[in-house]
């Protein structure tokens, strides 16, 4: 092989092993850059102030959510989890579920829900999303849920509702 070509080669394999040292974060143009909580939590509480239909079914009015850094965590965990492993569900790469992930970061419950969501750029993106979809608008609405926290990571959003036990 002449000299020209080992150094082609050679400079192909470096260029190879660069990219492939890159993250999927900084590769994925389309995630949100900074979360707004303050944000997120208004929004929420907007539709719950005013009552919403989800679906079919018609929801009053419910008391405001407040944040809850724990169930912020368990969100954080689980975007985390999407993002490195590839999957979007409820259900953890380790087979695990909303339940178990808050019940992990030491929040003691007796209701909880999830919304997951994937390629939405602003909170307002995601919010209607989540507004849009029966599901997930019926857990922005269950007025059982007292609090709530969100996390992101790449292009995966996570938000976890609960209510502590009395």
């Amino acid at each position: 092989m002449s000299k020209f070509k080992k150094q082609n080669v050679l400079f192909l394999l470096f260029f190879i092993i660069l990219l492939s040292g890159c993250e999927k974060d900084s590769l994925y143009d389309d995630a949100p850059k900074v979360l707004n909580k303050k944000k997120l939590l208004e929004l929420v509480n907007n539709y719950r102030q005013k009552g919403c239909n989800c679906g079919s079914t018609y929801f009053p009015p419910a008391k405001p959510l407040v944040w809850n850094d724990l169930l912020e965590s368990a969100a954080q965990v689980h975007s985390n989890d999407m993002n490195k492993n590839d999957f979007f569900s409820h259900t953890g790469s380790n087979g695990k579920t909303v339940g178990y992930r808050i019940t992990s970061v030491g929040y003691n419950w007796s209701a909880c829900g999830e919304n997951i969501a994937m390629g939405y750029k602003t909170e307002d993106d995601v919010m209607l999303g989540w507004i849009h979809s029966e599901g997930h608008c019926k857990n922005i609405m269950n007025p059982d849920f007292k609090e709530m926290g969100v996390a992101t990571s790449g292009a995966y959003w996570t938000q976890v509702f609960g209510k502590r036990k009395e």
